[in-house]
């Protein structure tokens, strides 16, 4: 008796282990069939899958600095997709008063021609006017987005937005939380600009704080871009549609004299500093200049503002 019941347990040892991993070889070289010619899944009881191309994701998107700059593109920071409006007129977010109700309205869009964004989020904060400053929440509210190219795209989130009792200059940030995205990168947009008049120079100022972990030294890129007229189709063909967008290609124009100090600020973390920013235009200029001033530190891009030099007539 003994020794049957050691038998069966040598034998269990010795050949059962085989079939097992012969079952278990199988499958993987079915699901690795299957991986490599791109059939479906197949269905079991209970179960339904849901593969390529049956299954289509939502693409919502703004107007995301902190996105087209990873892509290599020049950003503003008067942004397109942010408005505010105050008695149903459109107002700059610059001259803000304290205590004052405004209407903040975003626009978004829906890069999937095939999936609607349904239901999706939408938040509204306020900053102090800076780079990495901290967010202070306002509001949220939800909206419908229609597939690209359709009737119901873009789509608009409105928020009613009391300024704080006290005088200061604020930057708005919308985000977009949808349940399911394509492309989260692009969901963040930022309205961040200011207006000065020049009195040889025209004198800014804004916070730069360090959002980060660790401490980071801190340099500056200014250019000039704007967001430029829609090209016409015959252009659209003839030359890169992005061409026009490409960081370096934008470069201050002749005469501005930009000065900003500390040039190279280096901050532990959530250490802040006041960046004083003079923009001196060449004499004889009468109109409006942006300057667009974007934060660098080691591990990439951290942030910027617009200013636009005012001189008139």
């Amino acid at each position: 008796m003994r020794e049957s019941a050691i038998w069966v347990f040598l034998r269990a040892i010795l050949y059962e282990w085989i079939g097992a991993l012969h079952d278990l070889l199988k499958a993987l070289c079915a699901w690795f069939k299957r991986w490599m010619t791109g059939q479906p899944r197949p269905t079991h009881p209970g179960c339904v899958w849901i593969d390529d191309p049956a299954f289509v994701r939502p693409d919502p998107l703004i107007y995301s600095q902190q996105y087209l700059t990873a892509q290599g593109l020049a950003v503003t920071w008067d942004n397109p997709d942010i408005q505010l409006f105050q008695n149903g007129s459109p107002v700059s977010s610059s001259g803000l008063s304290p205590g004052t109700t405004y209407e903040v309205r975003a626009r978004i869009w829906n890069h999937s021609a095939e999936a609607p964004v349904i239901d999706m989020p939408v938040h509204l904060s306020f900053l102090d006017f800076g780079v990495g400053t901290h967010s202070n929440p306002v509001a949220s509210t939800k909206i419908d987005v229609g597939v690209l190219g359709s009737a119901e795209q873009p789509a608009f989130a409105s928020w009613s937005w009391t300024t704080p009792t006290t005088p200061g200059h604020y930057c708005l940030q919308v985000l977009l939380d949808p349940a399911d995205d394509l492309n989260p990168a692009n969901n963040l947009g930022q309205e961040n600009t200011d207006v000065v008049a020049a009195h040889s120079p025209a004198e800014f100022k804004f916070t730069l704080r360090n959002d980060t972990r660790q401490a980071q030294r801190y340099h500056f890129e200014v250019d000039a871009y704007q967001i430029p007229e829609l090209p016409s189709c015959a252009q659209s063909r003839d030359k890169d549609p992005l061409g026009l967008h490409r960081r370096g290609r934008h470069p201050v124009p002749a005469g501005f004299a930009v000065n900003i100090n500390p040039a190279t600020p280096t901050l532990n973390p959530d250490e802040s500093t006041t960046i004083l920013v003079s923009i001196e235009p060449p004499p004889g200029f009468i109109g409006r200049q942006p300057i667009n001033v974007n934060a660098f530190h080691a591990n990439g891009f951290a942030g910027g503002v617009t200013l636009t030099c005012v001189k008139e007539p």
